[in-house]
């Protein structure tokens, strides 16, 4: 950056951005002024750097939304060397100005001083693989929380039409199950136009279904004596099966994404050694969900100088509440950071203390010292991200008397 002399603070918007342009003295080239978000808008800024090589300026932007992806990518095909910030550290430092109004031309000019000093934290952009599975992994994460809802849906209905339904079929979601329910949805229609042959044909369309006659039967019983009162019948049944229609087109898809990530994690003409999948992989209880969303949302672990760094960045660090002499004594996690990462370390969490003995005695030693079970499950999922952390960083696989017995060697699991 030596022969940088020129700062363009970019303030980004949906529509429209804020430009500022620094010389290295401090002088401002030009007053503050907006640009279109597109070629257009950016040919405008470039005309006014006509006069200075490319080697001289640098631009800088911050992280925020994905406003900044095609403003970062138009810039470098130009050659010009660009920079994402980090937005804390543009909002700390344009308090440190003394702006205390936040305002579009304010933000602008900071991004310029702050690219001035040259002090500032630049945030790594991604690789294609990486940008590529964030999509995929956020995608798969709200078609899921999409099913969840349908699912809840069709409990509260089933539980109206058919409330006798649950003491026959312990798992309403199974195949089967979804077959039955889309062609009896309620217990007027199981009334009206079930029969034992005709359940029993569902029944032996699905390989490993031990559901008998006697199972047909009952069902077709309970619906004749059911509490439902056969209202709206017509409408609830339509509802329940769109539902279901919903879960399985839904469902399809999410298939579809799981095999994109699946080709981009495990490359079919990988170099030697482990790949960064292999090596997560070798951790039992961490399958390929988790490992999709930590390679998308954290891409490489070299941007964290050590693993507290990536806690904190995960959201897995506690939001502390302090007012006179009070200071909460269980305070709840920050919410800050990718909320399908946290999920997915969650969840491996679960896993992880039925199927990985070290982590189990991990978590009951801490139930056992007095800790709530849920807090519990959030400790062995930080350690879970530590150690994914420190076995990529250190391109081992996993060796449980390496991670938790032998701390010289994987020292930034613990």
């Amino acid at each position: 950056m030596q022969n940088i002399n020129i700062f363009v603070g970019i303030d980004l918007a949906k529509d429209t951005s804020k430009v500022c342009i620094l010389e290295s003295s401090g002088k401002v080239v030009l007053k503050p002024f907006s640009i279109p978000n597109n070629i257009e808008g950016m040919g405008e800024m470039l005309s006014k750097l006509k006069t200075y090589t490319h080697d001289e300026v640098i631009f800088g932007m911050e992280a925020t939304s994905n406003y900044w992806e095609n403003v970062l990518s138009f810039l470098s095909l130009k050659g010009y060397a660009a920079v994402l910030l980090n937005p804390y550290q543009v909002r700390k430092f344009c308090q440190a100005l003394g702006n205390k109004i936040k305002t579009d031309t304010s933000d602008s000019v900071a991004i310029a001083t702050l690219l001035k000093t040259k002090d500032f934290e630049e945030i790594t952009v991604s690789t294609e693989d990486a940008i590529n599975l964030k999509e995929l992994v956020k995608t798969k994460y709200s078609l899921e929380t999409r099913v969840k809802d349908c699912k809840k849906a069709i409990l509260s209905m089933l539980n109206l039409v058919f409330p006798e339904y649950s003491q026959h079929v312990a798992h309403p979601f199974s195949k089967v199950s979804m077959h039955i329910l889309k062609e009896y949805p309620t217990a007027t229609h199981m009334t009206r136009d079930g029969s034992v042959s005709r359940l029993l044909k569902i029944f032996r369309k699905y390989q490993g279904c031990n559901f008998s006659k006697d199972k047909a039967k009952a069902l077709i019983d309970s619906a004749r004596a059911s509490f439902y009162s056969g209202k709206a019948s017509p409408a609830r049944g339509l509802s329940l099966k769109v539902h279901i229609e919903e879960i399985a087109f839904l469902q399809d898809k999410i298939a579809q994404i799981e095999a994109q990530i699946i080709a981009i994690l495990c490359p079919k003409d990988k170099d030697t050694g482990p790949t960064d999948y292999e090596i997560l992989n070798s951790i039992k209880g961490v399958g390929i969900n988790t490992i999709a969303a930590f390679m998308a949302c954290v891409g490489s672990v070299e941007r964290f100088s050590n693993s507290a760094k990536l806690i904190s960045y995960i959201g897995f660090y506690p939001r502390i509440f302090e007012s006179g002499s009070y200071r909460k004594q269980n305070p709840s996690i920050q919410k800050a950071g990718p909320k399908e990462l946290r999920y997915m370390l969650y969840l491996t969490s679960v896993a992880s203390i039925k199927h990985n003995p070290q982590l189990r005695k991990y978590y009951l030693d801490r139930v056992s010292a007095g800790m709530p079970a849920k807090k519990a499950l959030i400790k062995v999922a930080v350690k879970i991200a530590k150690i994914m952390y420190s076995l990529l960083k250190e391109k081992q696989i996993y060796d449980p008397v390496k991670v938790f017995y032998q701390n010289n060697i994987c020292p930034l699991v613990a």
